[in-house]
């Protein structure tokens, strides 16, 4: 596949969440990690456009299950669409493009709660190898920080996968009562 495809899938999902997820999230239409989900498949449909993801081969699925215990929130594939006329659509995948982990979590929530996320995303580097694929954890953390006391989740991690993982985050500042919608590539 062409490098320029991959380009725009990932280019998508970072507009995304800093103007469209953030618009949902600042008009209210977004409660909870389901709609959230619900949100980014809308938005990347759209963006992407439906002849785009026909022409290419390209699908998005949500709650994708890659074995019986573990499922991505959301994916591009690539499938293999002479198969998938015969067969069950989930054994029809040539490639996956994008891997998108997203957590929505109030001020109470465990920071445990969004590390099992990164680990999580870590082993699905290790475990699809497509050189193009990328890996992006989506959290909105609704809890107030000091400027100064931000980092992101991967900072206390070693040997990071470089050119990789992309941290899209979303976070309030207490110092002016701001939210951040940040995107960190690694």
């Amino acid at each position: 596949m062409e490098k320029s495809i991959y380009y725009k899938v990932h280019s998508a999902i970072k507009d995304i969440w800093i103007y469209d997820i953030k618009d949902d999230y600042e008009n209210s239409f977004l409660l909870k990690e389901d709609t959230l989900k619900n949100a980014f498949y809308f938005h990347l449909r759209n963006r992407l456009g439906d002849s785009f993801l026909r022409e290419n081969q390209l699908a998005i699925f949500t709650e994708y299950y890659i074995d019986t215990k573990q499922k991505i929130d959301l994916v591009v594939v690539r499938l293999d669409v002479e198969k998938a006329q015969n067969e069950y659509l989930g054994n029809c995948i040539d490639e996956v493009v994008a891997v998108v982990e997203m957590k929505y979590k109030g001020k109470y929530a465990k920071d445990q709660i969004f590390m099992d996320d990164v680990d999580k995303t870590i082993a699905y580097v290790n475990k699809f190898k497509g050189e193009a694929t990328k890996f992006f954890l989506a959290f909105i953390r609704e809890k107030y920080f000091a400027a100064d006391e931000v980092e992101n989740f991967l900072a206390h991690y070693q040997n990071v996968p470089k050119g990789k993982i992309v941290e899209l985050l979303s976070y309030w500042i207490s110092d002016d009562d701001s939210v951040v919608w940040k995107v960190i590539e690694h």
